[in-house]
This record gives structure tokens, sequence and C-alpha cells, in this order.
């Protein structure tokens, strides 16, 4: 039980939970910088955003792999993710996390949250604070040319990770992959299968309702 939570908030984290560090300013590379300005620039016109995705985390020290399919709704700094079993929901004012195996939801003040760096709304546009970009050029994946950018954090010995390799349509303007490279010999591949400008929010997607989730015992983190 101990190790299916942990895997979770480890390939989840990977992603999310970025929390800000002292930037040093690295010179990024003008084109990379060109290209995820124009995509960042598209996810402003959307009003929400849906999406599918799997996530593949592979640990190469010990040859252990997982898979798990997530879905993510993201309107303006409200979210609802889905990874697994697993739920986080934010109203923009408060955070839900529903952890199953464990029988548990948590709930904390989004402000709080954000500043520990977790942030799903963050998903599609992560490059943009605490970041050097580096222009890898196209490359095919799966029959399609894609342009690579590779992320380094400011402040990398402070991170578990040291690359985020993004892959990104230029005509569509979506990340199509992410792949995190851990310090520890802790890859996660993200593959977007599904992404939606301006997709169906389903009604009370932003609140916990705890109905769903009989049994569930609610901690209350908040002061």
């Amino acid at each position: 039980m101990f190790m299916r939570a942990f895997l979770f908030y480890l390939s989840l984290g990977a992603l999310l939970f970025l929390a800000p560090v002292q930037a040093l300013f690295a010179q990024s590379d003008p084109e990379a910088d060109r290209l995820l300005t124009r995509v960042s620039e598209q996810m402003e016109q959307y009003d929400a955003v849906h999406a599918q995705y799997t996530s593949k985390m592979v640990d190469l020290q010990s040859d252990l792999e997982m898979d798990q399919a997530g879905k993510v709704w993201i309107e303006g700094g409200k979210y609802h993710l889905e990874l697994g079993d697993y739920v986080i929901v934010c109203d923009g004012q408060t955070v839900w996390t529903y952890e199953p195996e464990m029988g548990e939801c948590y709930v904390d003040d989004a402000e709080t949250i954000a500043e520990d760096g977790i942030d799903p709304a963050r998903m599609f546009t992560i490059w943009e604070d605490g970041f050097k970009k580096v222009w890898k050029g196209p490359t095919d994946i799966d029959g399609r040319t894609l342009s690579r950018v590779d992320l380094h954090p400011d402040g990398a010995d402070q991170r578990s990770f040291h690359t985020i390799q993004c892959y990104i349509d230029e005509k569509a303007l979506q990340v199509v992959r992410l792949v995190v490279k851990g310090r520890e010999g802790t890859d996660v591949v993200y593959d977007v299968n599904v992404f939606e400008g301006n997709g169906t929010i389903p009604e009370g997607a932003f609140t916990f309702d705890q109905a769903k989730y009989p049994g569930t015992a609610i901690i209350d983190n908040r002061l």
C-alpha cells in the first residue's frame, strides 16, 4: 500500500512538484524562446483545457516500470487532476487531495500549496519560470515530426531532476510529450493523447464531492 502511494507521488511530483528556487538567469536559445512563447500565447487563448495522458515511470537502477493513465481539466487557477485512482481538485482557493489507499482526503489552502510549487495548472506552460531553454530541433516520434526543447532548471542542485525534454507540435502549438530525467536514475515520460482547448468542464469538477468516496476521512490541514 505504501509503495503504491509512494510511486504515485514520485511520478506526479516529477512534473508538478516544482518548488521555486532562486533564478540564475541562464541564457536560453532564441529559437527555443520563440517557440515556447508561441505555445504559451496559444494556451492563453483557451478559457479551459481538457487533456488525457499516459505516464510511464522507469527506475533504471531497480528495473522497475509503472504505467498510469491521467486526466486533467484546467480553468484559470482551478484544476481537476485524476491519475489512476488518485484525485487532486482545486477551486482556486482550496485544494483537496484524495489518496485512495489510505482512504483519506487532505484539505489545504491553494496559496500554501502553490508556495510549495505544486500547481497542475502549469502542466502545459511549465517552462515559463525557472528554466534555461535549449533548442534541440526536429525529431520523429511515432511517425510525427515534433520540435524538441530541453528545459534545465535554475538551482539544479536543489532539484530531483536535471532536464525536462519537451516535444511540441509546432502546427498545433501543443505539448505532445514531456520526459523528466531524474538525477537518481528515475525517468518519467508523459504522452498527451487527447488535448482539447476550450474543452468541456464537467459540472462540479473543481470541488471535492465526498459523497462519491464513501468512508473517506477528511484531514483539514488549513490553519
